[in-house]
């Protein structure tokens, strides 16, 4: 949907309508042939009763690895692989690694009121990424020669927490530990090692007193801004309403309900049990919709009919909707990715081509749909204002044109929007200098003209700036925050770099998504 569909009296960028097909599955209740289309049967495999009783452990808030045991081993004796590192499995089995992981997690979402599957899908995806993680650093530590000497288990196990009391290693809770216990825990420890000492030296490496300098004096330089903004809610309104007039179709408007649906099968049997009395129009798109206004009976609300052409893989079919009358159900239409029904709350209408609503909504059309004409409307009106501004100022032309000056703060030059540095994003309150300037040579100019200089227009998205250049200023704060901190975040950069590199891979083999739908949540055919 456009975001300008809406004709409820909001602005337009306030009256987003967009169609979010999701994975809820039908469930309306109907008799005789269409029951099988509308209540699909779900397959129960071993893998969906395993992942039933993962969310059962959630919701009673903590987790019985027997349990979990029993069920792994009836189907899945040799556990499930999800991918490969290598020649090495990602594999979930008991007791190992990717096991502690999906335990972990579940505990964290104990409680959590995240829809089921969701929550499912966030436990096993998290503890994956884990394992890969894991998998892929212990095959660097075996490479480098790392291991983990019986000393330094030792050490950890005490350092560990797993036999504290009050807070410190206490040496008869240890002892009182059953030796199921304490092998656990050992084996634990002892695999996690040469993982850690790999994560750990990589975020210690320090950095050169050189490397520091440099990027805490470019911390430090900064430049501010002004700037005013010309955007398509300056095109006149004679012309919009002429533009609505010479496409009246465009703008009729109507209140709206939806059903989407996955399947052209499924879509005609909730069509059918509704023209049939069956059931209502909400009750089935409360059941059955996928998108997110199933909550509210597929209720909408009024659009144009321009926002709704786009839901229509065939445009020509969405022409049924202006002849419909109020109460009408029609369908169903292929939309993108799914099928649709609709419902006509009321009978289009024609618009009111003078109303301050219709203008704006027209405006905000033509500036992405129909560009060129409003495009070359702020493009010369840009031009005549610079002229303007060179003879009397920013903030006179501002006034007399009934226009904010945005003021930035100072920016450093920050091309490739490094973490140790500010930008646009933290300085530019109104976002468009900052949109603006993800074009390099956008950024170089504003740096490397004059101080308080007047540039050229700027186009920023549909808008247009009248940028003014400021002081450049020594931030000497920021370059002694670059100068403590460097270490940290270098280090926390280092360890993310090392996760993309391993992640990208070409000795990673990804099977998650296919294997967590087929054996988890057992949707396989």
């Amino acid at each position: 949907m456009s975001s300008n569909d809406n004709t409820n009296g909001k602005k337009p960028e306030e009256n987003g309508k967009e169609l979010a097909f999701g994975k809820k599955k039908s469930a309306v209740e109907k008799k005789g042939k269409n029951e099988a289309a509308l209540k699909p049967k779900r397959k129960i495999t071993i893998g969906w009763v395993f992942g039933m009783v993962v969310l059962i452990l959630i919701a009673i808030s903590f987790v019985l690895a027997p349990a979990i045991q029993a069920f792994v081993g009836q189907g899945t004796s040799n556990g499930i692989v999800f991918g490969k590192y290598g020649k090495e499995e990602i594999k979930y089995s008991y007791g190992n690694y990717f096991y502690d992981q999906v335990q972990n997690y579940a505990n964290q979402y104990s409680g959590s009121e995240a829809n089921q599957t969701q929550a499912l899908y966030q436990i096993w995806k998290s503890a994956y990424d884990s394992t890969v993680l894991f998998t892929a650093i212990n095959q660097l530590a075996s490479k480098a020669g790392i291991i983990a000497t019986d000393e330094v288990v030792k050490r950890a196990i005490i350092e560990s927490g797993a036999y504290d009391k009050d807070g410190k290693f206490d040496v008869k809770t240890y002892q009182d530990a059953s030796a199921e216990r304490k092998t656990s825990v050992e084996k634990s420890i002892r695999r996690s090692l040469p993982y850690q000492m790999v994560i750990d030296d990589v975020g210690t490496v320090l950095s050169s007193s050189s490397e520091v300098e440099y990027i805490a004096e470019m911390a430090g330089n900064g430049r501010t801004f002004r700037y005013i903004s010309l955007n398509p809610a300056l095109y006149p309104d004679e012309l919009a309403s002429q533009y609505a007039l010479q496409n009246k179709q465009l703008f009729y408007s109507m209140d709206m309900s939806i059903i989407s649906m996955d399947s052209e099968e499924n879509a005609k049997a909730v069509y059918d049990a509704i023209v049939n009395g069956e059931t209502s129009f909400e009750e089935a798109a409360t059941q059955n919709s996928l998108d997110s206004y199933a909550a509210e009976g597929g209720k909408i609300g009024r659009l144009y009919y321009y926002g709704l052409v786009s839901n229509f893989k065939n445009a020509d079919e969405a022409v049924t909707l202006l002849s419909a009358k109020s109460g009408d159900v029609l369908g169903p239409f292929e939309a993108n990715g799914a099928w649709a029904i609709y419902k006509l709350n009321s009978t289009p209408q024609e618009a009111d081509y003078a109303s301050e609503e219709l203008l704006a909504s027209v405006k905000a059309y033509l500036a992405t749909s129909d560009s060129n004409s409003i495009d070359t409307f702020l493009a010369d009106l840009a031009t005549e204002l610079q002229r303007e501004i060179a003879s009397k100022g920013l903030d006179e032309v501002a006034l007399e044109h009934d226009l904010s000056v945005v003021e930035v703060s100072a920016t450093p030059l920050n091309l490739g929007e490094s973490q140790y540095m500010s930008n646009f994003s933290y300085t530019d309150n109104a976002g468009l200098l900052a949109n603006a300037a993800t074009n390099p040579e956008i950024a170089k100019q504003l740096y490397t003209a004059e101080e308080h200089t007047l540039l050229d227009p700027i186009k920023s998205g549909a808008s247009y700036l009248l940028v003014e250049t400021g002081e450049n200023v020594q931030d000497e704060t920021m370059g002694s925050y670059i100068r403590t901190f460097y270490d940290y975040y270098s280090g926390a950069q280092n360890q993310q770099d090392l996760s993309q590199a391993l992640y990208s891979s070409d000795a990673f083999e990804d099977n998650f998504l296919t294997t967590f739908l087929n054996v988890v949540l057992g949707q396989s055919e």
